[in-house]
This record gives C-alpha cells, sequence and structure tokens, in this order.
C-alpha cells in the first residue's frame, strides 16, 4: 500500500525537475535571442549607413547601441565586471569591435568608469564613445 502512495509523489518530483530545465533553456534562450536581435539590427544599420559612428545620435546604429545598454543594462554590466559574455560580444558588434575579447578586457578594466554615475543608458553609450574614441 505504501509503494503506491509513493508514485503520484515520484512522479510529482520528476515533473517539477523538467520544469526546472525548461526553465533554464529559456533563459539561456533569451540571451541567444538577444544576441541575435543585436547582430541583426548591426547588419540592419551598417547596410544603411556604413560611415555612421555610434556616437552621431541621428544614426540608426546609435539609436540601436542606447535601446541595447537601456534594456540589457543589468546583464551587461556583470558580463563586463567578468571581462566577457554574450551581451559584452553583442554590444562590441553594435559598436563595430572586430575583437569581441580585447573589447571586453577593455571594458573590464574601464568598468569603474562606464557604469558608474547615471545609470541613462545614454551617458553610458557616450562614456563608452568617450573612452574608446
Amino acid at each position: 500500500m505504501r509503494t503506491r502512495s509513493l508514485i503520484p509523489l515520484f512522479g510529482l518530483a520528476g515533473a517539477l525537475a523538467l520544469s526546472g530545465c525548461s526553465a533554464v533553456t529559456s533563459t539561456t534562450n533569451t540571451a541567444a535571442d538577444v544576441t541575435e536581435s543585436a547582430v541583426h539590427g548591426l547588419s540592419a544599420s551598417s547596410r544603411q549607413s556604413t560611415d555612421a559612428s555610434v556616437t552621431e545620435p541621428d544614426t540608426p546604429r546609435h539609436r540601436q547601441t542606447v535601446a541595447f545598454v537601456d534594456t540589457q543594462r543589468p546583464q551587461l554590466a556583470r558580463e563586463a565586471a567578468r571581462g566577457g559574455g554574450e551581451h559584452v560580444d553583442a554590444l562590441a558588434g553594435l559598436l563595430g569591435e572586430s575583437d569581441h575579447a580585447a573589447f571586453g578586457r577593455w571594458l573590464q578594466a574601464h568598468y569603474d568608469h562606464i557604469f558608474t554615475g547615471s545609470g541613462d543608458a545614454e551617458a553610458v553609450v557616450a562614456r563608452l564613445a568617450a573612452r574608446r574614441g
């Protein structure tokens, strides 16, 4: 009789374990989607204005960079502190940086200047542009 009462318990434990795995997959897919969107946006803006600088506020690339920093700031700041990650790679792509690893190291070295002060995405992008010159 006791064995029968444990079967639903094991079934519930299995279902909970599987749902936990899908939550991790969902989070990973979200980060991948953000990176894909950023890269897709970069390609579109590159076709529209190849010589446009990120520092020029009226360019599509600048607006995309500000929007990316605005929506992904917590994850971006966390990865910048570590010196790399998917969000740092996406930002490097938006900024036209070809060496994402070097950009990640640079971002880590300048973390205090880039991510302190105003949390406004415009200010973060302006500090990035000023430092990268």
